[in-house]
């Protein structure tokens, strides 16, 4: 069943509960819902079972969706990869990509990156790109960001994928409607779910 996101922040009640709870005079959570399931780990993220059931429950068909790092498996209906023998509508760079995007035009988006500047170097070497400096910069992901809270319509939903639950945060106009933590044993770092909602207007970086 797809959930009415365009209905998020209109009534007393949020349409997504029990998945959130009700909001104090400050935009935050008295209580906010985290879950831990365990699972085996996964290079496509959203194949992971509580994972997978999560984005079931916010992303449905995935219409008006969009993911910048889709990788396989994106719900998502605009996607976004470097490689291009994935299945995207778009391949080019994330933060080029989001930067050609609408102005609260996507009633969600998904954030799942790479995980740390490594990875990120290594993904844009093996997609053939010669240099990866700029994604070992913490500028990139900050704009990366600031891009996902412009584009993101008011109330609209932001679920984030990493080893933690920063999401786009409170100075982007974001709140937290629930975490979910995925451990997979042994020595593996855990897999952060963020879910989020964007709260104010047009997002300025300025």
């Amino acid at each position: 069943m797809r959930m009415d996101l365009s209905k998020v922040c209109k009534h007393d009640r949020h349409p997504l509960e029990p998945l959130v709870t009700p909001l104090t005079n400050l935009g935050m959570k008295s209580n906010i819902p985290m879950t831990r399931i365990w699972a085996m780990p996964s290079k496509w993220t959203f194949t992971i079972k509580p994972i997978k059931n999560l984005l079931q429950r916010y992303v449905s068909d995935g219409r008006n969706w969009v993911d910048p790092f889709a990788g396989e498996n994106s719900p998502a209906e605009i996607t976004n990869d470097l490689n291009k023998d994935r299945k995207a509508t778009h391949h080019l760079d994330a933060l080029e990509f989001l930067q050609q995007q609408e102005s609260e035009s996507a009633i969600g988006l998904l954030y799942d990156p790479p995980y740390s500047f490594r990875q990120a170097s290594e993904c844009y070497k093996t997609a053939g790109y010669e240099s990866a400096w700029k994604v070992t910069k913490m500028d990139y992901w900050s704009n990366c960001k600031n891009e996902i809270a412009r584009i993101a319509k008011p109330c609209g939903i932001v679920i984030s994928f990493g080893w933690n639950s920063n999401g786009m945060g409170k100075t982007r106009g974001f709140e937290i409607v629930e975490i979910l933590i995925v451990p997979h044993g042994g020595d593996k770092n855990d897999t952060i779910v963020t879910v989020e909602r964007k709260l104010a207007g047009l997002f300025d970086p300025q």
